[in-house]
């Protein structure tokens, strides 16, 4: 099945949500599913008229009201820098039969217009309502009505001014909202007998109807497999009010798009004129609603049934506060223990509600549920192309996307929520024990400045691994692994969380790419040289740690350990007789001052495990990382005394 298709079932399946207007729960206005013919257009002014066409007033539009569904054609919808009216709601330089008068700059194209709006009128599906706007227009009297009731602004020379002069304190509100504040760019939309056009369904089902009936190119929809009506023009503006680009294009009849190939466009791809509007209007309406935008790029994931679905780009952490923060939630509060508190800082708690969060979606999705999952992406401002796509079951997606938060898991303290002491609502560090969200790995391999590309680049390649179980990149794991043993380089905080987010993806690439698995607990039974050595560099940091901490009283110094991580990953053997002699001075003043030297006592052992033929210099793999990871983070849990030691909040 296409995109097109998908989307136009999509469309048929929520043909109730059509002109609705809705807002997420944070308040902000959601795009609305639009009629055929129709698209969206931020308007400036309204005009109230009588039903027999009389001026009464008009005022300027607050910034939450501009967003007005339109009426449009096929051409009037792809226009750029063409003049072509649109049929009903347009700016002053087609709908004013004075805007020449008063200093309009552009070519007036109000007989085009009025022309275009009369055929409407005159047709078997023509309004009372719409010809009252038609009547009032003919007058040619739209800006010098406007002017008298203080809604635009004319200057000394009667021309309409470019730009406020006056006092700044005193700037009318024409001027704010209108692009460079150039009072001849403003949009107009009609209120007739004291009911928006804009909202009556009865004017779009009447344009609609006269549209379809002047449409007279017919041929064979390659989507629906039937002959009907087709399209001549692709709709734009589908990830944003702005979007210029274009999903499917061929007016270049003079270089590639399809020369060579086939003799017309028409041969390449014929789509019927309805399938495409609901199509592109199902796209638009789910990408406002759910998409994910990163630049140029946005990932959408979507079901057929408006299905509540886990957000693939996010983190454990995100993917349980958003259904615990859904309306649609199934269980309820009740039957989440401490549901209306803060994540716990244990990975029992986490779990525990991770567990019912993936039981709350498994219970919204299931094997008959269509899932469609896309990447949507453009290099140039007019054309996009669809980077990646793919149709699973629910059961699916949600088997994926629970192997990836389970075994692409470590602990992370980057997160960050509101919680309440002392009668104050403070934000704290959040430990969860899950999987990362693709951009913070991106950050975590190239840095907190990765190039905007090579980030979505990223993203890309991560979500088949997380929507399909696909193999991990190899070589995004060295460069967490390079990145990570540079910590030195870093904040303390930045530094953490890219060692947290590489022992993450070192985990599952090995659990996924190679079939072994390793908790987040330490493995004293393994026998990878890595892994030991791993071990090793986390002994020969603690042991110059507890010197710091009971000498210097300072836990937060940089250690020798840390210094040559960098070094010691490329030539292990040789960094660890160099860090045994550095340790020898700690050493000697901890013992002589009856400290515990565990963590060195630990140390022999473990070199005592490595074979002699495997003590080399050959570098190591990242599997260090979790060797230091799990032994740090044993050490932490051997006493208070060794607790203090930890530098996690730094």
């Amino acid at each position: 099945m296409s995109w097109l298709e998908r989307c136009y079932q999509t469309y048929e399946h929520n043909i109730a949500e059509v002109g609705v207007p809705s807002i997420n729960r944070f308040g902000k206005e959601l795009p609305m599913l639009l009629p055929i013919a129709h698209t969206t257009q931020k308007v400036h002014i309204e005009l109230n008229l009588t039903t027999e066409g009389k001026f009464l007033s008009a005022r300027v539009l607050r910034p939450d009201e501009m967003t007005t569904i339109i009426p449009c054609t096929e051409e009037s919808s792809a226009r750029t820098s063409g003049l072509i009216p649109h049929p009903l709601v347009d700016k002053l330089q087609y709908i004013a039969g004075d805007y020449e008068n008063y200093g309009g700059s552009k070519k007036m194209m109000w007989v085009e217009y009025l022309r275009q709006l009369q055929a409407w009128c005159d047709s078997l599906y023509g309004l009372p309502q719409v010809r009252a706007v038609l009547f009032y227009l003919e007058k040619g009297c739209l800006i010098k009505d406007l002017i008298e009731a203080g809604i635009l602004f004319a200057g000394p020379d009667g021309k309409l001014m470019k730009k406020w002069t006056g006092a700044k304190e005193e700037i009318p509100p024409i001027f704010q909202i209108v692009t460079g504040g150039d009072q001849t760019e403003t949009f107009a939309r009609f209120r007739v007998g004291g009911k928006a056009l804009s909202n009556d369904t009865m004017v779009w089902n009447s344009f609609i109807q006269y549209y379809l009936s002047i449409l007279k190119r017919e041929g064979f929809c390659y989507v629906q497999g039937k002959k009907m009506l087709l399209s001549q023009f692709s709709p734009y503006k589908i990830r944003n009010p702005g979007d210029r680009a274009k999903l499917i294009s061929s007016n270049d009849n003079t270089n590639f798009t399809y020369r060579g190939r086939f003799n017309n466009a028409e041969e390449a791809l014929s789509i019927g004129y309805e399938t495409t509007q609901k199509a592109h209007s199902a796209l638009r309406w789910l990408i406002g609603r759910q998409g994910i935008n990163s630049g140029d790029q946005t990932i959408l994931v979507w079901g057929m049934a408006n299905e509540l679905i886990p957000p693939v780009t996010g983190d454990s952490y995100g993917l349980v506060k958003d259904l615990e923060d859904s309306e649609a939630y199934l269980d309820g509060p009740e039957d989440i223990p401490e549901f209306d508190k803060p994540i716990a800082d244990t990975c029992a708690a986490f779990a525990l509600r991770f567990n019912n969060a993936i039981q709350g979606y498994r219970n919204k999705l299931h094997d008959s549920s269509k899932i469609t999952v896309m990447i949507l992406d453009s290099a140039t401002q007019g054309r996009m192309s669809i980077r990646y796509y793919r149709e699973l079951s629910g059961s699916r997606l949600m088997d994926s996307v629970e192997d990836w938060h389970r075994n692409f898991a470590w602990e992370q303290r980057y997160q960050k929520e509101y919680k309440e002491e002392k009668g104050k609502s403070i934000l704290k560090s959040v430990t969860f024990f899950g999987a990362p969200a693709p951009k913070d790995i991106a950050e975590a391999a190239y840095g907190l400045k990765v190039d905007a590309r090579l980030k979505q680049h990223t993203i890309e390649r991560l979500l088949p691994c997380i929507t399909e179980q696909r193999p991990c990149p190899r070589d995004l794991i060295h460069a967490l692994m390079y990145r990570a043993a540079n910590g030195i380089a870093m904040e303390p905080w930045e530094e953490r969380k890219t060692r947290s987010i590489a022992c993450a993806l070192v985990r599952g690439y090995y659990h996924r790419n190679k079939k072994e698995d390793f908790s987040m607990a330490l493995d004293e039974s393994c026998s990878d040289r890595s892994y030991l050595f791993g071990r090793i560099l986390a002994c020969a940091d603690q042991l110059e740690r507890s010197y710091n901490y009971y000498f210097l009283g300072d836990t937060h110094r940089p250690t020798n350990a840390l210094r040559m991580e960098t070094i010691f990953t490329q030539r292990p053997a040789k960094t660890t007789d160099l860090l045994r002699k550095k340790l020898e001075p700690y050493l000697e003043r901890l013992i002589k001052n009856n400290r515990s030297i565990y963590s060195n006592d630990l140390m022999l052992k473990l070199l005592d495990q490595i074979p002699i033929e495997l003590f080399n210099n050959e570098p190591l793999s990242e599997l260090y990382l979790l060797g230091y990871a799990s032994q740090r983070a044993e050490f932490f849990k051997k006493s208070n005394v060794e607790r203090l030691v930890d530098d996690d909040d730094k």
